[in-house]
């Protein structure tokens, strides 16, 4: 028998503050490179102005960082605290708390978009007054904390405590507040026919079903993600599927499971090959006319993603043979992502049928 996790406490994590610190260091080493700079090298300047020169520079990079860690300081009163346990939520904010009992807790959740969730609980407004004071209340939905303010691992651990501590159902709401069901944690990796559409959305061409969602920057051109950038794979519930690192060496991709174990490694763009983690080939793409081809080397067709242009933008159809081996399969879903690129820079319609809901 399993034991429920303990109250948990959320609050903001680093990433919060990347912005005060990255503008504090930015000011702070060009004021420094600057006065150096007055005081050795082809650039020096007799002492009396270079001291006007430091004095000027140095002590405008040094408001900078001021503002920077004024700035920071300010998220950090700011920052709403979460403890959510047996009892209901509470909240705490600047001085002020809220509680909401387990008794009036309807859901707790998320809503999209997938790519940067809003942690969100559904609650009875009546039996907890005084939320409004603490945060954001959206008729009887609390917004809490988006993702990309919150340590890394939350939503696991949010969910857990949720479900098997405080009793409570989890919800998740799409961009039109729809409730989004939950799919098997394989949906992706067993369906053999995927249409990818504009908003870099893997749908199930057969049932219309969502599958996964391409989330991370959009480089400038289609493809795979630059160098030092990641783009992930998330499941309708913001769970992280696959993950593709672009690799320093410019045309390498790594690409790892929900686990972080590697499932391989993707090389070239527009016409990459696979390969194991090792580096072992698994397959090589090739065109043939409105369609890119990937070979395994047994020299059977293991996927094949069609294109088709039109008025209305590229349709992307990607269809994976069954008899593939497993990650070769799994790496193929990439193939959109290298062939076409999965951003709004370049429209990209469904090809599926219109059943189903997001």
């Amino acid at each position: 028998m399993s034991v429920p996790p303990p109250a948990l406490t959320i609050t903001l994590g680093r990433n919060a503050y990347r912005w005060p610190l990255r503008i504090c260091l930015t000011a702070l080493t060009v004021g420094l490179a600057v006065s150096l700079s007055t005081l050795t090298g082809p650039g020096a300047r007799a002492p009396e102005e270079a001291g006007r020169a430091i004095a000027g520079y140095g002590g405008g990079a040094a408001l900078i960082a001021l503002a920077a860690a004024v700035w920071a300081f300010a998220i950090y009163r700011d920052r709403l605290i979460v403890t959510i346990g047996r009892d209901g939520l509470t909240l705490r904010r600047r001085g002020r708390e809220a509680t909401i009992p387990a008794g009036a807790v309807e859901a707790v959740g998320i809503t999209w978009p997938v790519a940067d969730p809003v942690w969100t609980v559904w609650f009875d407004s009546e039996a907890a007054p005084g939320v409004g004071a603490v945060t954001k209340i959206d008729g009887r939905a609390a917004v809490l904390l988006r993702e990309r303010s919150l340590p890394q691992g939350w939503l696991e651990a949010v969910h857990a405590t949720a479900t098997e501590t405080l009793g409570a159902c989890w919800r998740v709401l799409d961009d039109e507040g729809r409730e989004v069901d939950p799919l098997p944690r394989d949906a992706l990796r067993e369906a053999d026919h995927v249409v990818l559409d504009g908003e870099g959305r893997y749908r199930d061409d057969r049932t219309g079903a969502l599958l996964a969602v391409a989330c991370g920057p959009t480089a400038e051109s289609p493809g795979l993600p630059p160098p030092g950038r990641t783009t992930v794979l998330r499941d309708p519930h913001a769970r992280p599927l696959l993950e593709f690192r672009g690799g320093l060496a410019g045309g390498r991709v790594r690409v790892f499971l929900a686990d972080g174990r590697p499932a391989g490694e993707i090389r070239g763009s527009q016409e990459p090959s696979f390969h194991m983690p090792d580096g072992t080939l698994l397959g090589t793409t090739r065109p043939a006319g409105g369609r890119h081809v990937v070979t395994g080397v047994d020299g059977r067709e293991s996927a094949t993603l069609w294109s088709k242009g039109g008025d209305g933008g590229v349709r992307l159809r990607l269809e994976r043979s069954p008899s593939a081996p497993d990650p070769l399969r799994t790496l193929a879903l990439a193939l959109p992502m290298a062939v076409h690129g999965t951003g709004r820079h370049r429209p990209v319609r469904w090809a599926g049928r219109r059943s189903g809901r997001a």
